[in-house]
């Protein structure tokens, strides 16, 4: 005689086990026997968390939505809120569909509203607050969500619900711009998550997440690498390649600012191939972030692509913008700058609105706005002001860009001298070349030539030592003419067209036609990427 098959309560069991010690495949078999056994809704749950853990999304949306209509059926309004909230979850990671995700949470939220307090209530509660932190840009209301699952959480004491309550409100602190106190709220909640077991074993995972990309994006690159070394700690604990795939993005762009763009590469291609096969939805930021990477090493046309295949985001069409400004069409970026602001209410996230502030300050000057250069560029230090070295840094940067458009030149050395000692603070050796070759213009148009010499020279290696060749590359087959030579000592002293056409006397048109035939002559995408080829050459 064969074994007797296991009971359904024994392959609950053994299916519960396994989840707790991350084993998914011997859980998912484990489920599934119980689900061929009878067709109950904790069977059916188990199975989608299985199925969840291993990026199989029909599966996971299969199998919820039978734990919904069974719990439905027992009239369990616990379990079927529950397993509709997930849906709801679900169908934003795997799917992108906020109305669908929406609506699927109104509905969890229907089942308990009039129920005494649960953990259930809270998990509803902190996925609308992440809807609205990071779907749709609202960080007070994302505040007020998590402020209310927190105090809920430590009433029902679910120190899962606590951990990511606390990611959530630090984040929307941050996002805010009340920097000080949202980096203290997250930072207790990463001492918790590495720290504490849960019940919900995605709960740390949810909450460093969250700690590492608003620390990368304030620019606290410390605290970011430090949690993203926790992160990959728990992911590889639990084998959750798609959490570290969100977070490995947040930290490619820290390693890219860091000037450690090789392995920022290695981070972000990764992240997006992880994310592409197991939570093709959230795949669009690392588009986004190896975008800007590209930009940084003149891969314009990748750039463009990578941007592209991330739209409608705000950041993918500051992106697109951007490509455009240095196309030579300002007025293109200027209407993307104000559309991405247009769509932002006023208590958006202010990383949504630095950069649009950033691009429409460059793009106006760019077009000869002086006025309107100079307005965005004052708006865009008011809210940089409280926050980090770095984003003080950028703003500083783009008021010496605006002011050297309009003339003021000593104004602009200030402001290039103060962006690049920020930069050096916190170790963004790009930014910091890019503030130098500002730095090295103004010098110049105010008659000091050796400093201006020094600055450009300095910023020149630094720039030749951040972009190393991304495979062979041959030499130029034409030399270039002196004119082309002249022309490019101006580019890399950070001049734009109109200024290098008025030191020489041509039209900014045929000054953009002499950098397209110098591009052409070197074999490289773009203007940065020409100056330091030339530098590594000893063209200059």
């Amino acid at each position: 005689m064969g074994t007797p098959k296991a009971s359904r309560a024994d392959s609950l069991t053994a299916g519960r086990a396994a989840l707790a010690r991350a084993d998914w495949v011997v859980a998912r078999a484990r489920f599934e026997a119980a689900v061929a056994e009878g067709d109950a809704p904790e069977a059916w749950e188990g199975l989608s968390r299985a199925a969840w853990w291993q990026g199989d999304q029909r599966a996971t949306l299969d199998a919820r939505e039978r734990a919904y209509r069974g719990y439905r059926r027992a009239g369990d309004a616990r379990g079927a809120a529950r397993t509709a909230m997930w849906l709801g979850s679900d169908h934003l990671d795997f799917h992108g569909d906020d109305a669908v995700a929406s609506a699927w949470l109104r509905r969890a939220r229907s089942l308990v509203r009039d129920h005494e307090p649960c953990a259930e209530q809270a998990w509803i509660m902190l996925l609308e607050s992440d809807i609205a932190l990071l779907v749709h840009s609202d960080p007070p209301s994302a505040e007020r969500g998590a402020v209310e699952a927190l105090e809920l959480a430590r009433g029902i004491a679910d120190s899962g619900v606590e951990v990511v309550a606390l990611a959530i409100l630090g984040s929307a602190l941050v996002a805010a711009g009340a920097i000080e106190d949202g980096l203290r709220r997250l930072e207790e909640s990463a001492a918790l998550a590495v720290g504490e077991d849960f019940a919900e074993t995605a709960a740390p995972g949810w909450a460093l997440c969250h700690t590492v990309s608003a620390c990368a994006d304030v620019g606290d690159f410390g605290r970011a690498a430090q949690w993203c070394r926790a992160m990959h700690s728990w992911s590889a604990t639990w084998h959750a390649r798609h959490f570290f795939g969100v977070c490995r993005t947040a930290y490619g762009e820290v390693l890219a600012t860091g000037g450690d763009w090789r392995s920022a590469e290695t981070e972000l291609v990764s992240a997006i191939e992880d994310l592409s096969t197991t939570r093709p939805a959230l795949a669009a930021p690392s588009n986004v972030r190896l975008g800007r990477l590209r930009v940084r090493q003149g891969e314009l046309a990748q750039a463009r692509a990578l941007f592209e295949a991330a739209l409608p985001l705000p950041q993918a069409i500051l992106g697109v913008a951007e490509l455009d400004l240095l196309d030579g069409d300002p007025g293109a970026a200027v209407d993307a700058a104000d559309r991405v602001l247009r769509r932002l209410a006023g208590g958006a996230s202010v990383f949504d609105r630095v950069p649009a502030l950033e691009l429409l300050a460059r793009a106006r000057a760019a077009e000869g706005d002086g006025a309107g250069a100079a307005a965005a560029a004052a708006e865009l230090e008011r809210e940089a002001a409280p926050l980090t070295p770095y984003m003080r840094g950028r703003s500083r940067l783009v008021l010496a860009e605006v002011l050297a458009a309009a003339g003021d030149h000593d104004a602009a050395r200030r402001a290039a001298e103060d962006a690049g000692d920020l930069f050096d603070a916190c170790s963004a050796p790009f930014e910091a070349a890019r503030a130098r070759l500002l730095l090295a213009g103004a010098l110049e148009a105010l008659g000091r030539c050796e400093g201006a010499a020094a600055h450009g020279r300095a910023a020149r290696e630094a720039l030749a030592l951040l972009h190393t060749p991304r495979g062979s590359r041959g030499t130029a087959t034409d030399e270039l003419s002196a004119r082309e030579v002249e022309i490019l000592r101006y580019v890399a002293q950070g001049l734009g067209d109109a200024s290098i056409a008025e030191r020489l006397f041509l039209s900014p048109h045929t000054i953009h036609r002499h950098i397209a035939n110098i591009r052409a002559k070197l074999r490289v995408p773009s203007r940065a990427a020409a100056v330091a080829y030339a530098t590594r050459h000893g063209l200059l």
